[in-house]
């Protein structure tokens, strides 16, 4: 008989979960500390109250939480901490849904929670639905006045405006159910308002990190509204990505640092504070040459922040860049292993 691991347990009762009770938001995440997750209509903001910033963090909105009161429920798939909701959606907090995780202090926990609440349409002044996709596609959603012409450039869940003529992009928004992947997937666009020119003019692939990017240009005078949506097919939920230790980097901190991982060696940059005393980097195996986003960095010793701040990409010649942040006075002992 097949015996089950952890991991394949939480993912079969996910599935299942999915199938039987559908949720309208989905998030996944790793906590390593205190944290509070607030949502509103289609956007979750985490606030972090202690241990370090959210990891792999993944948001999938099937609706948006309506801006009316409604009871909201929440099912915990996954997550050895301690889930609750801290404020139910009300007019007193602008129909804002707080939910709190906290998690034991033994490194980070892995999260998935389902959330549920009864109806809820796209709130007013935002279309009223119009111009989503089928439910089987992934979208994000751009808004904003343009006078000119400009570029928006949209990875992720981010969307940036370049303006090539003109004035700058006003009031520019967005929204997705899912972040754009960074992989080569046909991104579809769909103009919901403007006066002017909207094209989709350059895909997501590796060589532009990944992005895609829609020309907008508004002839006549003076700001104009414009939204977009562009969709691609949606991916089934993944099981929590499993990584390997492939280095493990050590030195004595004592303000900011930047470590740069090219291969198997690694360079420190001092960003603030005191030189780095006794630094050095033990390769389990070299960092490849290719796109990593599963990549993850663990501090095993220390008692400050330590974040990716550059995933490996062609970009930046496939190397990765984390932080270590040390706010407290005088030289700590630090210890971080990378993993892919």
């Amino acid at each position: 008989m097949k015996v089950f691991s952890r991991t394949e347990v939480a993912t079969l009762l996910f599935m299942l979960s999915i199938a039987l009770d559908p949720p309208q938001l989905l998030w996944v995440g790793e906590v390593d500390g205190a944290v509070v997750l607030h949502v509103r209509a289609d956007r979750l903001e985490v606030e972090q109250l202690a241990g370090l910033p959210v990891q792999r963090q993944q948001v999938r909105f099937y609706e948006p939480l309506p801006e009316d009161r409604v009871t909201v429920r929440l099912d915990v798939i996954e997550g050895r901490g301690r889930v609750r909701i801290l404020e139910q959606p009300r007019r007193e907090n602008d129909y804002t849904l707080k939910i709190g995780i906290e998690d034991p202090p033994r490194g980070a926990g892995w999260y998935v929670l389902a959330i549920h609440w009864n109806g809820g349409r796209w709130p007013a002044g935002r279309g009223g639905g119009v111009g989503l996709p089928q439910a089987s596609r992934s979208w994000l959603r751009w808004e904003g006045q343009v006078d000119g012409e400009v570029l928006i450039h949209c990875a992720a869940n981010q969307c940036v405006s370049e303006v090539r003529s003109g004035r700058p992009v006003i009031g520019d928004r967005h929204w997705s159910s899912a972040p754009m992947p960074r992989a080569h997937v046909p991104v579809s666009l769909e103009v919901v308002r403007g006066r002017g020119e909207v094209r989709l003019v350059q895909q997501p692939d590796r060589t532009n990190a990944y992005r895609a990017t829609v020309w907008i240009r508004d002839p006549q005078p003076g700001a104009s509204e414009y939204a977009f949506v562009l969709s691609w097919p949606e991916e089934q939920p993944a099981p929590p990505l499993v990584t390997h230790p492939g280095g493990r980097w050590e030195g004595r901190v004592d303000g900011r640092v930047r470590v740069r991982v090219e291969g198997d060696r690694a360079e420190v940059e001092v960003v603030s504070g005191a030189p780095v005393e006794g630094a050095r980097y033990t390769a389990f195996r070299p960092l490849p040459a290719e796109d990593l986003p599963q990549l993850r960095v663990r501090r095993l010793r220390g008692r400050g922040r330590v974040q990716v701040i550059e995933y490996p990409s062609a970009r930046n010649g496939y190397q990765l860049v984390f932080e270590i942040d040390d706010p407290q006075g005088g030289a700590a002992d630090y210890q971080v292993e990378v993993g892919w």
